[in-house]
């Protein structure tokens, strides 16, 4: 292996893949070595790679230990110590200061501890040994070695074999709906759905029996953006989106007489009326009544708490110690970057009210999701990347590639591969930083919720990254057995149920660390298949998953079935109108044909649909009577959660995101047609959902 190799190697840029077919794919040595280049390596100097592959390869057996280290509870806990050949028969002290404070000591002699490693520095052998430590508690502790007037001090962090999981009874059917939250229509909303809104949902859902519900990513956006409907494209998914506050409910908003006056005109009632009645979410117009307001809000929480010392006060100023540093610079750069949209938030304290506000309201939705008897309750989405303007990476900048971005690699449903625009998280620099800013992720985002669906979860391992001059892009792995260590520490942390997105093209390595760590699959209903590509009866469905009827990725029920889906690809360009369409409709006929037989072979087809031969399906409408038939055959899964959105059970066609498209699609803004209380009050659908309920429970 040369040194050119050696160093890909070391920063894990791979040579092959496996496609969506299962064929191997060779990435080509010259797009590899970009790829170098763009974390910053002048591949024509050989004396500079040599003296990166000393850094990454070499230079850490010259110390005791590893910056980060591991050790998983109930297992043989060993700690690996590297010494030069004359260190191996010196005493050494160690001392573990766990997280709580409490010290354990201890001596050791490296040559009396079994030998798990070598490696040789200028015809050097240094030598590595296990150290068994026992009886540490859960945590982020630090491993002190000190011999001969030297020391060292690294992380060693104590975590479960696996991440936090339900247990008794009715922990393996589990059930619910997933939604994206701006949809939800009400008649006191601002024209996006709100956690007032969420509040009523968790009513209507835990009424019905159900134990979840699934949000879209709740991050911060970048407001100052062109568009920042897209809640995968966030500014900082450590902080949530302010426009999910609902204003009345917050004890400024009704204090204040500024604000009564402020609201009172028809103006204002007209504009409320209007952002309510459209059929897409009106982020501009939102986001100026909104924070207008929020402005006022804050004004006064300024005069009549903050300057007068109250307990109201006394809890905020808790709130911005306890989120620290990354809050005052999310807030700085918020107040920096506040744009046209939002005129007068040019404070920080402003931003971090926000936050204040919106965290609160979000953890009262928890509260009473657990209180009205939900098993999960909120099951939060974390998105796999933030844009590059916005206050993560700019927070952040020597984590993150200056140009390198992620993305998937061309399938059948983007030919062309996908680049998500999203900057690539530099393995390296993660790792120098001791995982702390994926340590804040987790915990930021599993603070509100009883399950965390990781978008992308593949990210974990590999990333698949583009360059802007660059036609296609490589895969970029990354430290997986750390990141899952912290993954499981963090879920026991915050009693949070893990599921990994991980639809595409799925490395065998991290399905089985998956399995092994209690990471749950996220399946959809339209891909679970045989090989004869019928679909696959419940009982053959992976028992550690959710399985998801449908999602934001894929077409609603009725837009499936009566092939709306195919012709808007079709009309945007994705499927070409003469040539592939034509197929595509006449193998979904196909589909719709075994959706029946599925149906009927599991006693489940309604009398109206009896059946299933082609004349019967040709043209016959989706209607409430199939909808519940596929909820009932899917609340049938040995799957233990299983999940459904909200737009199936009003028989929506259009879907709220198409993915591969950016302005071909008004994506990321499409409203419910009813609102909650319509939709769960209509005797149809509480038929069906006491349907569901009974399959799933019985």
């Amino acid at each position: 292996m040369d040194n050119l190799e050696k160093l890909l190697y070391l920063r894990g840029v791979a040579a092959e893949y496996f496609d969506y077919s299962g064929n191997r794919v060779v990435v080509s040595h010259e797009v590899r070595l970009k790829f170098l280049e763009e974390v910053g390596y002048n591949v024509a100097d050989d004396q500079a790679i040599q003296q990166a592959i000393f850094e990454l390869d070499a230079l850490p057996w010259q110390s005791w230990l590893k910056s980060f280290n591991t050790l998983s509870l109930g297992e043989s806990e060993y700690l690996e110590i590297r010494v030069h050949p004359d260190e191996k028969s010196v005493p050494f002290e160690w001392q573990v200061i766990t997280e709580t404070g409490v010290v354990t000591r201890g001596q050791l002699i490296p040559g009396e501890l079994p030998e798990v490693g070598e490696y040789y520095i200028d015809g050097v052998r240094y030598s590595a040994h296990r150290k068994a430590l026992m009886g540490l508690p859960m945590g982020y502790h630090q491993i002190v070695l000190s011999s001969r007037g030297r020391q060292v001090q690294a992380e060693l962090v104590v975590v479960p074999k696996r991440c936090f999981e339900f247990e008794g009874a009715g922990a393996d059917r589990l059930w619910g709906i997933n939604c994206q939250l701006y949809t939800l229509r009400s008649g006191r909303n601002w024209g996006i759905g709100d956690f007032s809104d969420l509040r009523e949902l968790i009513e209507c859902c835990a009424a019905a029996g159900m134990d979840l519900v699934g949000l879209n990513p709740l991050h911060a956006p970048q407001l100052a953006g062109a568009d920042f409907a897209s809640p995968y494209s966030p500014s900082d998914r450590r902080f949530l989106n302010p426009l999910y506050i609902d204003p009345e409910r917050v004890r400024d908003f009704r204090e204040s007489e500024a604000i009564g006056e402020q609201l009172s005109g028809s103006t204002h009632r007209e504009k409320l009326v209007a952002l309510r009645a459209l059929p897409l979410v009106d982020y501009d117009g939102v986001a100026s009544l909104k924070y207008a307001v929020f402005e006022a809000m804050f004004q006064h929480f300024r005069q009549h708490h903050l300057q007068s010392d109250t307990d109201r006060a006394t809890d905020f100023h808790r709130f911005v110690r306890q989120h620290g540093e990354p809050l005052q610079a999310f807030a700085e750069h918020e107040a920096a970057h506040s744009g046209p949209r939002i005129p007068g938030a040019r404070e920080a304290l402003f931003h971090q009210y926000l936050q204040w506000i919106a965290q609160e309201q979000l953890q009262e939705c928890q509260t009473l999701a657990l209180s009205s008897g939900m098993k999960i309750g909120l099951m939060g989405d974390l998105a796999v990347g933030a844009v590059r303007a916005g206050a993560e990476v700019e927070s952040k900048p020597a984590l993150f590639c200056a140009r390198a971005t992620v993305g998937a690699p061309p399938d059948p449903f983007s030919r062309d591969g996908q680049n998500w625009n999203l900057p690539a998280l530099d393995p390296v620099a993660l790792r120098r930083d001791n995982y702390g800013h994926f340590i804040d992720l987790l915990r930021a985002n599993m603070s509100y919720c009883g399950a965390l669906r990781i978008d992308h979860v593949m990210g974990l391992m590999r990333l698949w990254w583009c360059l802007p001059d660059l036609a296609g892009g490589a895969y970029v792995y990354y430290p997986l057995q750390d990141l899952l260590a912290i993954l499981r520490l963090e879920s026991h942390r915050n009693q949070c149920v893990v599921i990994g997105e991980d639809m595409g093209v799925v490395p065998d390595d991290l399905r089985a660390k998956m399995a092994e760590t209690a990471v749950y699959s996220n399946k959809v209903f339209y891909f679970e298949r045989t090989q004869e590509q019928q679909f696959k009866h419940p009982r053959d469905h992976q028992v550690d998953a959710l399985l998801m009827v449908t999602n934001h990725d894929v077409s609603t029920l009725a837009g499936w079935w009566d092939g709306t889906d195919l012709h808007l690809r079709g009309d945007i360009g994705l499927l070409d109108i003469e040539l592939e369409l034509p197929e595509a409709l006449r193998q979904r006929q196909e589909e719709r044909i075994s959706l029946l037989n599925w149906l009927q072979s599991l006693q489940l087809l309604p009398a109206s649909w009896a059946g299933g031969n082609v004349d019967a399906v040709e043209g016959k409408p989706f209607d409430i009577a199939l909808c519940g038939a596929i909820l009932a055959a899917s609340a049938r899964s040995r799957s233990r959660m299983m999940s459904f959105q909200l737009d199936d059970l009003q028989l929506l066609q259009e879907p709220v995101n198409i993915p591969g498209t950016y302005r071909e699609y008004p994506n990321w803004r499409r409203k419910q047609r009813l609102a909650t209380e319509a939709l769960f009050g209509d005797s149809q659908i509480q038929a069906l959902l006491a349907s569901t309920y009974q399959e799933r429970k019985q």
